[in-house]
């Protein structure tokens, strides 16, 4: 306090605050001019001390006493001595990029001397070698012979048309068949079809399908039984959930025993609809056949299991579409009665628990000559079903039959016109493909029985077909032994419309997939009976061919079929155009031509030890084609490829060698591939005889030079030149 209280008292001069600012810019000024900094150095070291005088001379001015003169001196000569460091820092820095530039002269100007003695001792060392062979005015010659032929000489053969090779013609075989030039049958010709008429607005609908010498009517000898009343079955009402069945399902089952119960015909079956006057409508179908109340009764007692011709199987199907009437169709009750006998189907209330299930009353009843089943549903569109469904069944009436193109004891084949609602029926019934009835258009196929299971399983909800169901029918037919070779042979000519091969982009029909597989498993080595066909001559199969190839040949009238036709004896592409790599050639300019005529005037410098031994004078007087694999046809299989070998049948026709590879390489470089190519005449890069006669080319070339002065020097003169083009 005593110390503050002096301080108060003393006199301050009013010109104090400015005589102290005056000093201290005065010593910036000074410091300003002895250093050299850069514009924002000299700006932030101004601003800095600028800052702090103004602080202080403030701290000073408002008597606040925290700084004395003595500070503020100190602190100007810190800044003073930082500026001096950043200067000299500075001039070192100048100092050591100036040195490094002179050192980096130094090294440039070395490394180029280094590089003019290498080439001097280069040249020496060539000098010595080259003159062991040949004294240099010998050399000199000797290049500018070798020069002016080059300049001179041509290829010696068209450099933009590669070879054509491959080209194997048609092979004949003794017991080949004649293509037949057409086919169809007469089969069924006097078939009218089903003139079915409407369902009337009211729901009314009679129908008798015409009775022919086709349909076989059975009576089983009618069998004393005792009446059953309300009996359940093991089968619960929510069973019927389990199975997706829609109306054509339904409608499918309850007329395919009709269907089974005619001899695999709906010939002689009636259908009778009307109308209750409640909301129902009445169905009752008739047959003419009787059989016993077990057969509608117990699953697993149908009259077709072991008739791999009938429709059905165990009779599951008919106690399923019962069920699904009864829960979802709106009937109270179905009945199906023959002979002597009636079964009435309900659901009522189940022995073990509440839940309903399907129970059955049989009855007695007066003779009736014939079958048949009725029952009341609510469903209009299950009435529209059943009327559709005639038509997917075989009778005398349904014209997919008709005059097949081709037919035999297993199957039948009839095309349609384009764009007409085909199907595929097995065992006389339609299945849906690809989830519709109509799904497989401009072709009826009927396949007589039901195949092995490991084919096609004939399970109860009969699934729909898809092109993997075909292709497994094709495989199973290709292997049947009951398919004789000419009915192959007239099957296949049925199906003519699907031989042409398809690219990636052409939409596949399910036959086209039904052709591959039956070729595919036709004439394998375990077959007893080979089949091979006589094909007309402009019919070809496909074989690696570019787009344009395959047009031009069908502008010429030829018919290009899938490429499994030549298992049976028809030509493919390349037996009759042969192959041309796809690369599109690429004219040399005038330094690639050299080098490829040097290439050239090398192998045959190379002949005394390659002719005969290896190569023919032909395949050593090599043609040499130019290709560039980054272009847009070849970048992607061809990315990687320096040279491509071009052999036919053994014998070496020239090679393919890329443009960059042949502008940037040594001569040694390229003159080791070319005698690579040329030795692929044996075999492929993973082939041990490509590998023995590579080994073998090599060292005998290698000999040869070692041993022939001659050929040492016209060698060494051709790389000399190749050099000279670089």
């Amino acid at each position: 306090m005593n110390n503050i209280s002096s301080i108060n008292k003393k006199q301050i001069s009013q010109n104090f605050q400015a005589k102290k600012e005056e000093k201290i810019e005065e010593n910036i000024n000074q410091e300003i001019k002895e250093d050299t900094y850069s514009k924002n150095e000299v700006n932030g070291k101004i601003f800095a001390t600028a800052l702090s005088a103004a602080v202080l001379g403030g701290a000073i001015m408002h008597g606040r006493n925290k700084w004395n003169l003595k500070t503020l001196k100190n602190k100007v000569s810190e800044l003073t001595e930082n500026n001096e460091t950043i200067k000299n820092t500075l001039q070192t820095a100048e100092e050591k990029v100036k040195n490094l530039t002179n050192d980096n002269e130094t090294l440039s100007n070395i490394n180029k001397r280094l590089q003019e003695e290498a080439q001097k001792a280069k040249d020496k060392l060539t000098d010595i070698f080259e003159g062991d062979i040949a004294p240099k005015d010998m050399r000199d010659k000797l290049f500018n012979e070798l020069k002016s032929k080059i300049e001179k000489s041509d290829y010696g053969y068209d450099i933009t048309q590669p070879p054509i090779t491959g080209k194997g013609g048609t092979k004949i075989y003794d017991d080949a068949i004649p293509l037949p030039s057409s086919v169809g049958t007469l089969n069924r010709a006097g078939m009218k079809e089903l003139q079915i008429p409407e369902i009337a607005s009211n729901g009314r609908f009679d129908y008798e399908l015409p009775m022919s010498n086709e349909v076989k009517i059975t009576h089983m000898q009618s069998v004393d039984f005792k009446p059953v009343k309300s009996q359940p079955t093991n089968i619960s009402e929510s069973y019927a959930d389990s199975v997706q069945w829609n109306n054509d399902k339904i409608a499918r089952d309850v007329l395919q025993n009709f269907f089974d119960g005619h001899g695999q015909t709906l010939d002689g079956v009636k259908l009778h609809f009307e109308p209750t006057g409640t909301g129902k409508y009445k169905v009752r179908i008739e047959g003419k056949s009787t059989y016993t109340p077990d057969k509608a009764v117990y699953i697993g007692e149908s009259t077709k299991r072991n008739d791999a011709k009938a429709a059905g199987n165990y009779g599951e199907g008919l106690k399923m579409a019962t069920l699904k009437l009864l829960k979802d169709g709106g009937a109270q009750d179905v009945k199906i009665a023959s002979d002597n006998w009636k079964v009435t189907y309900s659901l009522d209330k189940g022995n073990l628990s509440d839940k309903r299930v399907l129970a059955y009353s049989l009855d007695k009843t007066e003779k009736f000559n014939g079958n048949y089943i009725e029952f009341e549903t609510t469903d209009r569109k299950l009435l529209e079903s059943l009327r559709k469904t005639l038509n997917r069944f075989y009778s005398s009436g349904n014209t997919h039959f008709k005059c097949p193109d081709f037919e035999n004891e297993i199957i039948g084949i009839k095309n349609l016109p384009y764009g007409e609602k085909g199907g595929i029926y097995i065992a006389g019934q339609r299945f849906e493909f690809d989830g519709n009835y109509d799904g497989l258009e401009n072709i009826a196929i009927f396949i007589k029985e039901k195949p092995p299971v490991s084919v096609l399983d004939p399970s109860r909800d009969r699934t729909s077909l898809n092109t993997s169901n075909i292709e497994e029918i094709a495989k199973w037919l290709a292997k049947e032994e009951r398919l004789s070779n000419d009915d192959k042979i007239k099957m296949l000519k049925s199906l003519e419309n699907y031989w042409d091969a398809k690219d990636y982009f052409s939409k596949e029909h399910p036959m086209d997939n039904f052709i591959e597989r039956f070729l595919g498993y036709t004439n394998w080595e375990s077959d007893k009976l080979q089949l091979h066909v006589k094909f007309p001559a402009k019919y070809v199969a496909y074989s690696n061919a570019s787009s344009d190839v395959v047009n031009e040949l069908k502008k010429n009238g030829y018919k290009v079929c899938k490429e499994n036709f030549s298992k049976l004896g028809m030509p493919t592409i390349r037996d009759i155009l042969g192959d041309a790599r796809a690369h599109d050639v690429v004219i040399p300019n005038d330094i690639q031509k050299k080098k490829i005529l040097i290439l050239k005037e090398a192998l045959k410098k190379l002949s005394p030890s390659l002719k005969d031994k290896h190569f023919t004078a032909d395949e050593l007087d090599t043609k040499i084609y130019l290709f560039d694999r980054t272009s847009a046809k070849d970048s992607k299989m061809y990315s990687d490829c320096n040279a491509e070998a071009i052999t036919d049948n053994g014998v070496s026709k020239g090679f393919w060698i890329d443009k960059s590879y042949l502008d940037k390489s040594s001569f040694s470089d390229v003159l080791e591939t070319a005698l690579h190519e040329l030795s692929h005449k044996v075999g492929g890069d993973e082939s041990a005889e490509f590998s023995y006669k590579l080994t073998d080319v090599n060292k005998n070339a290698i000999n040869q030079l070692i041993n022939d002065a001659q050929a040492r020097s016209e060698i060494q003169a051709l790389n000399n030149l190749w050099s000279s083009l670089l």
